[in-house]
């Protein structure tokens, strides 16, 4: 599974990078929001990687807590960005 869950991480990070760039706006506040919703959403799709393989439960509870955090508040940031139109 290392090998796999490697190229699972590889793929998050590209995917969150290219997302974070995309993010870039003229209004620092936007750019930073647009940049902190495709970070979530990389670290969630690394949560999801290692909750596939690891039996090592302060790692399981700490992947499980930061998807559930990590999506909250990707809503609120998409929330805000639906307001001052994003």
């Amino acid at each position: 599974f290392a090998e796999e869950a490697e190229q699972a991480y590889m793929k998050s990070m590209e995917k969150m990078s290219v997302d974070m760039k995309k993010g870039m706006d003229p209004d620092a506040t936007k750019a930073w929001t647009k940049m902190m919703i495709a970070h979530h959403q990389g670290a969630i799709e690394m949560s999801l990687t290692v909750l596939k393989e690891t039996k090592d439960p302060m790692i399981r509870e700490m992947a499980e807590k930061g998807i559930k955090e990590q999506s909250k508040e990707q809503a609120m940031l998409k929330e805000w960005i639906a307001k001052h139109g994003g």
